[in-house]
């Protein structure tokens, strides 16, 4: 079935969708972004777990004993099957990530008016907030060598979101980090949101200036991002893989909309709409 979210005829349904109800299908493709960017991970997670160091060796020498261990291509196709539906819900959550972005484009051109312009940017920020939350951001592998053969074995994968983060931290007993991460990643930013909506609405000028004093607070959001990407760079070396999902992308595109939101809302709720 997951075969025709990518075919022409559901992109043509999307499309179409776009068209009529487009604050749906914003949410309903970060969601399912959201999604299979999950079902990915648990995949590769499922993937790296079962091909431990004696697997890999076995993997090496399988043509050696092929015929005298046949029960073990079972668990080999098995293996090669995991890895397959990994990659295929990783496209899955990328394709989707296009369909948010589209939508999201279509949501906002069809507002009429500054206010709802405004307004429906503002939507548009909280949907890609919640899908960067939510959605794994980032994959991380770390392999070591084999020297009886000289192969690499996979010893740990990980694929990290900020809300499973912050579960991750309170529950390893590192309250502070999780608390900072909760108050700049998660409260400031739904905040902001909830600012940037009353104050593009009617006598929103009220709200401005907590609007521009917490638009000081913006930068913790780039450089949550920052961190990430910084983190990457260190990671990434001939033993430790790391890679960006859905979940990245989705939280820096927040980012650059609340920042546009923020701007476009102060003022807005001013008079009528132009």
């Amino acid at each position: 079935m997951h075969y025709l979210l990518i075919g022409w005829k559901f992109k043509v349904l999307f499309l179409a969708s776009c068209a009529v109800f487009p604050a749906a299908a914003l949410a309903g493709a970060a969601f399912a972004s959201a999604r299979f960017a999950s079902l990915s991970a648990a995949y590769y997670s499922l993937y790296c777990s079962r091909l431990g160091m004696l697997d890999t060796v076995r993997l090496e020498l399988q043509e050696m004993v092929r015929g005298v261990y046949p029960a073990y291509f079972g668990k080999i196709g098995f293996l090669m099957d995991c890895a397959w539906q990994a990659r295929f819900y990783e496209t899955l959550s990328f394709t989707f990530l296009i369909y948010a972005a589209i939508a999201a484009i279509a949501f906002v051109a069809g507002a009429g008016g500054r206010r709802n312009a405004v307004a429906r940017i503002v939507f548009v920020s909280a949907v890609f907030l919640a899908a960067g939350l939510f959605a794994p951001v980032l994959a991380i592998k770390a392999a070591g060598d084999i020297p009886v053969i000289g192969a690499t074995g996979v010893l740990k994968f990980e694929a990290k979101g900020i809300a499973d983060t912050i579960a991750r931290l309170f529950g390893s007993g590192y309250p502070l980090p999780a608390t900072l991460i909760l108050i700049f990643s998660v409260i400031v930013p739904a905040f902001k949101i909830a600012l940037c909506y009353l104050a593009a609405g009617r006598n929103g000028a009220r709200y401005d200036a907590a609007l521009k004093a917490i638009g000081k607070w913006s930068m913790a959001d780039v450089f949550a991002a920052s961190i990430i990407l910084a983190y990457l760079a260190f990671g990434a070396d001939k033993f430790t893989d790391a890679w960006l999902l859905s979940g990245f992308y989705f939280f820096c595109g927040y980012c650059l909309i609340s920042l546009a939101a923020a701007r476009l809302a102060a003022g807005a709720g001013e008079g009528a709409d132009e």
